[in-house]
């Protein structure tokens, strides 16, 4: 008899590790893409903000938010230099730029390419690389940005939904013989940013780079088990930040140029939600609130960059030279 209970403990163990358990792998952010998704969700937020939104800037003291597809291409991509690093020089010097690579045509051949000038010297430094705005987890209704159809995470976007521990992060990066490093910044629900180190780019060539969790383990037997709290904490996401690229104080400084293509992300999901019996948030409602709010304080943020970066270009456009 107790030969049998035995038998079926480990069955049911063996059973819990293959399913609930099992980390998946999803895409972050696809550049070959990037500009036609996020399109796809800049069209969706303004049809559904004329449909239905009852946020109105006006009402808080803040001009209205209208973003194109354009306004988020790779060539308005930032970069943002150290402060010691931080000359009118080098901030016209470091610019973003998509590129066509033979390597990836399959996928649409094209990747990010950045330029960064940094201070010239043996000191270090690091640049960030960004996107034009913080890329926004919710539309005005409360559902999330990169869900089509209800199908979570089916959109490539920079934004994953119901990531619970993460297994591993890894990029695929042109390297051309400089002993610069990379590393990767995610930013969570709470809005507090990670980051991840990914490896020298001290090769030719496309690498993919691989950051691995030490603390993960597949094998459920060998984690530390614990109750959380579900409904209504915990549907966390992760947003891609930026790419930082450290510079050693062996390098000379300078110019430096690199190319990425995609991030993907191996994650154990934080909620199983085909297991789930009750739908809490069909009933209740409270994420979606919190999403709204949430939104609402995304959008004053978005307004006030964009209103600066118009200013910026009117007086751009004001200064230039008369033909």
């Amino acid at each position: 008899m107790r030969k049998g209970v035995a038998f079926l403990s480990i069955l049911s163990v063996l059973w819990i590790t293959s399913t609930g358990f099992g980390a998946i792998q999803k895409k972050l952010i696809h550049f070959p893409t990037f500009e036609q998704n996020i399109t796809k969700v800049v069209e969706k937020d303004e049809s559904i903000r004329a449909q239905r939104s009852t946020i109105n800037l006006k009402d808080y003291g803040y001009p209205e938010v209208k973003f194109t597809g354009a306004d988020w291409a790779l060539s308005n991509w930032r970069i943002i230099l150290a402060p010691s690093a931080n000359t009118t020089k080098n901030n016209v010097l470091s610019y973003t730029k998509p590129v066509k690579s033979k390597r990836w045509e399959s996928e649409g051949g094209t990747v990010l390419g950045a330029r960064i000038h940094f201070i010239e010297g043996r000191f270090l430094s690091w640049a960030l690389i960004k996107p034009p705005f913080d890329i926004f987890a919710y539309y005005d209704d409360g559902s999330f940005v990169n869900s089509e159809e209800g199908e979570e995470n089916s959109l490539v976007m920079g934004l994953l939904a119901n990531v619970g521990q993460i297994k591993s992060i890894s990029t695929w990066v042109y390297g051309l013989n400089y002993q610069m490093q990379v590393g990767i910044r995610l930013r969570d629900r709470l809005d507090q940013t990670k980051d991840y180190f990914m490896g020298s780019v001290w090769f030719e060539g496309w690498r993919k780079l691989l950051w691995q969790n030490p603390e993960y383990t597949d094998d459920v037997r060998d984690r530390v088990l614990q109750r959380i709290p579900l409904y209504p904490r915990s549907y966390p996401y992760i947003v891609f930040d930026s790419y930082i690229v450290y510079k050693p104080e062996t390098e000379q400084g300078g110019d430096f140029v690199v190319y990425f293509k995609d991030v993907d992300v191996e994650f154990d999901r934080a909620i199983i939600r085909e297991e789930m019996d009750i739908d809490d948030e069909a009933q209740w409602g409270i994420l979606a609130k919190e999403r709204l709010d949430k939104r609402i304080l995304e959008l004053k943020r978005l307004s006030d960059i964009q209103q600066l970066y118009e200013q910026a270009k009117a007086q751009q456009r004001a200064n230039a030279p008369a033909k």
